[in-house]
């Protein structure tokens, strides 16, 4: 018989979460109808940490976001008038394309208020739990002047990272209670780690590096977060880095391109396919169970799209870590 879905202390707030999330990214992927059904079921299963975002609806054929904002009304739905506990995160987005009446992102703090509130519409709520500034490894994110999107920040020029537009709304979103914890999500872990040494929060995301076959998150963002206490969430577990590119710095300077980045994921991998024929387990399930031992961890967003999804990350999680020798056969594939 499984135990009982795991939680963990949510950092220094108090707080403690399931050591799964639902993560917003994919809920839109097949139906509303679909990406509702998985909130609820996430519910029910004992999930206790939801993550969306404005910047989230479908992915394109050219793997960019399409139909923004779909993801919010879902969670929203999905969660509205529930008794069961939970925490519900959202984000600030910096692009140009979001729509809605805050159609620039975040170039002054007044932009920053103006899409909390279409946030807090959205989602059904007058406030959320966690509010997190997204994709923060993009130069628009805290330079306003910067013209595209997807241009990345200069880790070796110096800025002012506690002044800037999304640090103040969401110091002034803790300070007027529109939010209970503050924090910010990066796909890059070498930039997330470097803000992080400069700006304090309640909790991170680093999201598309820590899976089967990349570690970067554990290695560069984990020591910061140990150090500081705060809760640290992953997402984008299912990704696969892009082997071509061998160094930290020049990966971190490849364009991100939206929800199927350039990468793609970890399941067309030869030797994860073979492992997971040999040892019976999925590869969905042997990441969450692979994870889920590194007692650092938070929680683990999976990105599911269907209630079947998050159930299986659920029940992967409820059977506990890998034994110690499929572990260490994943470790050496790193």
């Amino acid at each position: 018989m499984l135990g009982a879905l795991e939680h963990r202390s949510f950092g220094r707030t108090g707080e403690k979460v399931s050591v799964i999330g639902l993560g917003g990214a994919g809920l839109y992927k097949h139906s509303y109808e679909q990406g509702l059904a998985t909130v609820k079921h996430a519910l029910d299963l004992g999930v206790t940490y939801f993550d969306t975002s404005p910047a989230y609806g479908k992915a394109s054929a050219d793997g960019r976001w399409i139909e923004r904002g779909k993801s919010q009304l879902i969670m929203g739905e999905g969660l509205d008038g529930t008794t069961k506990p939970h925490l519900l995160a959202t984000k600030l987005v910096s692009y140009t394309t979001l729509g809605g009446t805050n159609p620039l992102g975040y170039r002054t703090l007044d932009d920053c208020r103006a899409q909390l509130q279409d946030n807090l519409r959205a989602l059904r709520r007058d406030r959320v739990d966690v509010l997190q500034g997204h994709d923060m490894e993009k130069a628009k994110a805290w330079i306003p002047s910067a013209q595209n999107d997807d241009e990345l920040l200069d880790l070796d020029k110096d800025h002012d990272y506690e002044n800037s537009a999304i640090i103040q709304a969401l110091r002034e979103a803790k300070r007027q209670r529109l939010c209970n914890y503050i924090g910010l999500s990066f796909n890059q872990s070498v930039a997330l780690a470097h803000v992080l040494r400069r700006v304090k929060l309640d909790m991170c995301l680093s999201a598309g590096q820590y899976s089967l076959l990349d570690r970067r998150s554990s290695q560069k963002v984990q020591p910061v977060v140990h150090d500081q206490g705060i809760a640290y969430v992953v997402g984008g577990i299912f990704a696969k880095r892009d082997l071509s590119v061998s160094d930290e710095a020049s990966s971190f300077r490849l364009a991100i391109k939206g929800p199927l980045a350039q990468t793609g994921a970890i399941f067309s991998d030869e030797r994860l396919i073979k492992l997971a024929k040999t040892t019976g387990i999925s590869i969905a399930s042997l990441t969450v169970r692979f994870l889920i031992a590194n007692r650092k961890l938070t929680t683990i967003l999976v990105g599911a799209s269907t209630p079947e999804e998050i159930e299986e990350s659920v029940l992967a999680a409820q059977a506990g870590p890998l034994p110690p020798d499929i572990h260490q056969t994943i470790e050496r594939l790193y």
